[in-house]
């Protein structure tokens, strides 16, 4: 019976236009009212997003986009919102904040309402702090990278695009990221390079945390169809500020691939010990560098030992836009024998952080 009724032109366009007005006329969300003020007397009113590496994320009525402000600069702050918020000594807490000036309360200027306690601590020991958002979608970060040369003399060409996403709570943390290469020469071969590994870390108290990782990696420089690699880890951060992260990690992980060639090739299945190191430093009102180094001496396979490692420059740009430089590097000892033991690369793009 709706069908029939759906099916007359004039009963569609009724439908449409109800709807319409609908949406114009349903009010907008109401942004909070949240309060900053920076140390010289500046007022920003809007909505507290994060903390995270030194820029407190504002966003406000009269601006496109969110404001980055120096955490260092900010006297006082005040906020209706529940926040995940984590703590220099890795102590993770759930619950509303406000930040007084450090006249009023000398060190102890950071004040967050659990649901059973009320915390206090000074704000130079705060890490980082996201809002607590009501939808999984909302909750996600990540950022989206494309790149693009060529060169007329050689008729050579490259492409690069890099995504990545993370979902945070204060016991978990999940990411995934993929970055794909592709490379060609007119009369020459072709090239091209996939990467899609995800990760999910648990923390336990304070600085440690256990770390569940897959990784699948295509590269037709090193012969390599695919390798597959899944394991877990055990890590700990070895210092956190505000601006800046550093830690280790340790495990086990398993391998199964396959190359292009059966000439000389390693062992199809294999059990790797895997030993690391993470960097994240971020300048107020410049960018961002992360880097990662990964080593995986053979169990199984004795004596051959790869190595990874993935570094990324980020340079700000307005409205979540930034240039991205990147280099990575793959090393295995024991590759095919026609294949190359190592491979690196370095890409430069522009992207948009959400």
């Amino acid at each position: 019976m709706i069908m029939q009724i759906l099916a007359f032109p004039s009963v569609r366009r009724s439908l449409f236009v109800t709807l319409l007005l609908l949406f114009i006329c349903c009010p907008a969300r109401a942004r909070r009212k949240d309060v900053v003020i920076m140390n010289n007397g500046d007022h920003f009113t809007g909505e507290v997003k994060r903390l995270q590496n030194g820029l407190l994320m504002v966003e406000t009525d009269y601006v496109t986009g969110p404001i980055a402000l120096d955490w260092n600069q900010v006297e006082s702050v005040q906020s209706t919102a529940t926040f995940q918020i984590v703590l220099n000594n890795g102590k993770r807490i759930v619950g509303k904040f406000e930040k007084v000036s450090s006249d009023k309360a000398k060190e102890q200027d950071f004040l967050i309402h659990e649901a059973n306690e009320e915390v206090e601590v000074p704000s130079r020991s705060i890490a980082k702090i996201d809002a607590q958002k009501p939808t999984f979608w909302r909750q996600l970060q990540g950022a989206i990278d494309f790149g693009y040369s060529f060169t007329s003399g050689n008729s050579q060409s490259t492409f690069n695009a890099d995504t990545s996403a993370a979902y945070r709570t204060a016991a978990w943390e999940a990411a995934t990221s993929f970055d794909s290469t592709f490379g060609g020469q007119s009369g020459g071969s072709k090239t091209n390079r996939e990467d899609l590994q995800s990760t999910f870390a648990k923390f336990l108290n304070r600085n440690s945390y256990v770390l569940a990782l897959s990784d699948f990696l295509h590269s037709s420089q090193q012969d390599l169809t695919l390798r597959t690699t899944l394991g877990g880890a055990y890590g700990r951060y070895l210092k956190r500020t505000t601006n800046s992260n550093f830690s280790w990690l340790g495990g086990i992980v398993y391998i199964h691939e396959s190359f292009d060639t059966i000439a000389g090739q390693p062992t199809n299945q294999n059990m790797e010990a895997v030993v690391g190191l993470q960097y994240n430093l971020v300048r107020f009102n410049f960018g961002e560098f992360d880097s990662q180094v990964l080593t995986f001496p053979g169990l199984t396979d004795a004596g051959r030992v790869r190595v990874t490692t993935n570094n990324s420059l980020t340079i700000k740009l307005r409205n979540n836009f930034h240039l991205a430089f990147t280099f990575w590097d793959n090393f295995d000892s024991r590759p095919p024998t026609t294949a190359k033991r190592n491979e690196l690369g370095l890409s430069t793009g522009i992207g948009w952080s959400f």
